[in-house]
C-alpha cells in the first residue's frame, strides 16, 4: 500500500483500425468465419496482444455489420461492449440502412440498441466428406 492506496494493475487498452492480415493470422485457425477481405476492423489490444475485433462492410446503400469477436480468455471484460460502441461510432453519422446477423449471444446487444429482427436466419456449415 502507497500514501494509504492500494496500488491496482490497470492493464493499457487500445482500440485501432487493423488490416486484414493481423486479423487473419490472429484469428484463422480460432474463428476462420470472422475472416472477410473486404471489411473495416478495428482491433482491441491489451499490452500490444489484439484480444478481441470487430468489422462492417460499408456499401453504396448499406452497411453490413460483420462480426464482433473477444478471445475467451477475455470475455466478461467489458471489451465486447467498448468493440460495439467503437464501430458504432464510426458508422453512426451515415444514412444509410444497417443490417446485421448475429447469434443468440449478440442478439440483445442489437435489440437494446435499436435494431429490430427482420427475419430468423440460421448459419448452415457443409463439411467436406472424409
Amino acid at each position: 500500500m502507497e500514501n494509504g492506496y492500494q496500488q491496482q494493475n490497470i492493464l493499457k487498452m487500445e482500440i485501432r483500425k487493423i488490416d486484414y492480415d493481423l486479423v487473419d493470422k490472429e484469428f484463422s485457425e480460432l474463428k476462420p468465419d470472422l475472416l472477410d477481405i473486404c471489411a473495416t476492423y478495428y482491433g482491441c489490444f491489451i499490452k500490444d496482444e489484439l484480444v478481441g475485433v470487430v468489422s462492417y462492410v460499408e456499401q453504396k446503400y448499406v452497411i453490413y455489420l460483420c462480426h464482433a469477436f473477444v478471445k475467451e480468455e477475455f470475455r466478461n471484460r467489458g471489451i465486447y461492449k467498448l468493440l460495439w460502441n467503437y464501430r458504432d461510432s464510426k458508422i453512426k453519422d451515415s444514412n444509410k440502412t444497417v443490417y446485421a446477423h448475429c447469434n443468440v449471444d449478440s442478439l440483445k446487444y442489437f435489440i437494446n440498441n435499436g435494431y429490430s429482427i427482420e427475419k430468423a436466419l440460421f448459419k448452415v456449415v457443409k463439411n467436406e466428406s472424409k
